[in-house]
């Protein structure tokens, strides 16, 4: 497992390069939320579909913008190890390969949120093309809060061409869901039912870009 080593100067200055490359690269970046998500604070889990590179960026981009808490988030080795940068901005490795290297992660993960920080998640665990159903999600997400009080955070990311030359970034954040109210008696169950209502969620989102009923959403670029 290779942990983050995050560094405040090196933050401040990629946020600086993220923003006017995220600007170049996307129309723009828009943003809703319900409001119970405001009113949440450290420590948190985040967790968000997996479907481009770009995906962690964006992450980097709302975390800065709009969360503003000291986050990290688990990638994964191959990841970490063609970029090395993330690991300065919080990003740490889990090798799903290796069964204990997986439980150092876990550890890892669960510590960070036990010292009050937040963590961000891709239950998915690899890059799936977003339209894929089902999303698949790993178990992950339910180890990391079983038994705890620390709400899960839906963040939807749907990518789309509207028209113009670059695309565009659509991202929904959705109100908190505790270990307590997943459905079923087993760990399997219970992540079952986070997919399905993260599903129901992203594929709302999807429907509001398709419809153009973005009128909710705030520019974030």
């Amino acid at each position: 497992m290779i942990p983050a080593k995050k560094s405040k100067r090196f933050d401040f200055f990629f946020h600086q390069f993220n923003k006017h490359f995220l600007r170049f690269h996307f129309r723009g970046i828009h943003i809703a939320a319900e409001d119970s998500v405001s009113l949440v604070g450290s420590p948190a889990l985040f967790i968000v579909n997996h479907s481009t590179w770009w995906d962690a960026l964006v992450v980097f981009h709302l975390n800065q913008l709009v969360i503003k808490q000291e986050s990290y988030v688990m990638m994964h080795e191959k990841g970490i190890k063609e970029f090395p940068f993330f690991r300065k901005i919080g990003g740490f490795s889990v090798n799903r390969e290796n069964p204990k290297d997986i439980i150092r992660s876990m550890n890892y993960a669960k510590d960070r949120l036990k010292d009050g920080k937040t963590l961000w998640l891709f239950p998915q665990g690899d890059e799936r093309h977003l339209e894929i159903r089902p999303l698949a999600f790993l178990p992950g997400a339910v180890h990391i809060v079983k038994n705890t009080d620390i709400p899960i955070i839906p963040v939807c990311l749907y990518y789309s061409f509207t028209g113009e030359r670059k695309p565009e970034v659509y991202i929904k954040l959705s109100k908190p869901i505790f270990y307590s109210q997943l459905e079923g008696t087993s760990s399997k169950e219970k992540n079952q039912y986070l997919e399905d209502h993260y599903t129901n969620l992203l594929d709302r989102l999807k429907q509001d870009v398709i419809d153009q009923n973005t009128a909710s959403y705030s520019p974030l670029l």
